[in-house]
């Protein structure tokens, strides 16, 4: 009975912990009122848009600058980290830390606090993998920056995927690990799902998507923004 509680425990404690916006929250104290940027993928013919739901450290980039973007990035990276690390310490022969995992995931994905409209999960994922396998970490990084050189569009997801056989192989099939990984790709697949339909209609009705222009898109916005704050630093002093 008293594993039922800590695994409740841990698992509202999770999600809540996930449910904390940092990219909301940089917009509310540096742009109070101010939408957080989104993420726009325009066909080639111009004649479709995607915009994506999410809002996370890639909005925070785009609007202020690589400097709060990468801190955006690091903190989503912590809140799933840090309480694994602990609960994996305390508990090193439970699996708390991956179920904790799992809903800070989910409270990321779906905040309670944002009308369950949150990130892209991005950060967060790393974070989870980074506490349940250092190694596994750089192994599934490494491999998804590779299938994304072939296919830039997959390249998260690859690392998100790749983590299942890394488990598999390392921890075994009926591992707590690979139910760990397997329930981490769902879940992030599922997050990505609207924009999913919507490129999936749009490409049925004839139209077609460069990856690249979404990168240099990103790119020039953090460059433009970050010139910005070097212009307006030049004016104070």
């Amino acid at each position: 009975m008293e594993d039922y509680g800590r695994l409740i425990l841990f698992s509202v404690m999770g999600y809540f912990i996930g449910s904390v916006s940092f990219a909301r929250t940089l917009f509310a104290l540096k742009r109070p009122g101010e939408e957080p940027a989104r993420i726009t993928s325009v066909s080639t013919d111009g004649e479709a848009v995607i915009i994506t739901h999410a809002v996370g450290a890639t909005s925070v980039m785009m609007a202020m600058g690589r400097k709060w973007g990468v801190l955006t990035m690091a903190l989503d990276l912590l809140k799933a980290f840090i309480p694994m690390v602990i609960l994996r310490i305390l508990y090193p022969q439970e699996s708390y830390h991956l179920i904790t995992g799992l809903f800070v995931l989910i409270g990321h994905l779906w905040p309670v606090f944002y009308r369950f409209k949150g990130g892209g999960g991005n950060s967060t994922v790393m974070g989870m993998m980074l506490a349940a396998s250092p190694l596994g970490f750089l192994i599934t990084q490494s491999g998804g920056m590779i299938i994304g050189m072939i296919a830039p569009s997959f390249t998260f997801m690859a690392v998100v995927a790749l983590s299942i056989p890394w488990f598999m192989v390392t921890e075994g099939v009926t591992s707590d690990e690979t139910l760990f990984a397997l329930f981490m790709t769902l879940f992030y697949l599922l997050a990505q799902l609207p924009e999913t339909r919507a490129f999936l209609r749009y490409k049925k009705e004839g139209h077609t998507f460069d990856s690249k222009y979404v990168v240099n898109m990103m790119k020039h916005s953090s460059k433009m923004k970050t010139d910005k704050n070097q212009e307006g630093k030049k004016e104070s002093l």
